[in-house]
């Protein structure tokens, strides 16, 4: 008997949060999947506050909070003042934060394509686009 739908996208998802996890442990930094996804936002997202990449992400403040400090010990990112709100800080990206995600992205990369390699382009292709369909159902209204 198949696994039900909602144990399949568990067990995928921990599959890769597991896989992930071990390609950033080899890095060295102490870092891991919440700073890969957080570092992935920043730079496809551009400056933002800590709330929008904590919403972004799906993670509570604390957790934000602990995942901008680890990252601006390593020089990844700096906190500036907001520019159109003053009791706001803006988190930007710094050059190695960039550095650090186009090394990270290769390693994803190679998860997802591990996961993935079962598959053909246009299997690929499909997974997504349901996947994509599934989760704008549960987004929906």
């Amino acid at each position: 008997m198949p696994p039900s739908f909602g144990l399949l996208l568990r067990q995928v998802g921990d599959g890769l949060v597991r896989q992930l996890d071990a390609a950033m442990a080899e890095e060295g930094l102490g870092i891991n999947f919440t700073h890969y996804v957080g570092l992935k936002v920043l730079a496809n997202m551009g400056p933002c506050t800590a709330a929008e990449l904590g919403q972004a992400i799906n993670q509570v403040p604390s957790a934000v909070t602990r995942l901008l400090d680890k990252l601006e010990a390593l020089g990844c990112l700096r906190r500036e003042p907001h520019a159109q709100d003053r009791r706001a800080l803006q988190i930007v990206l710094t050059e190695k934060g960039q550095a650090l995600w186009q090394q990270l992205k290769v390693r994803g990369d190679r998860v997802m394509d591990l996961a993935m390699r079962d598959l053909d382009d246009a299997e690929r292709a499909l997974l997504t686009s349901l996947l994509t369909r599934v989760r704008d159902s549960l987004s929906s209204p």
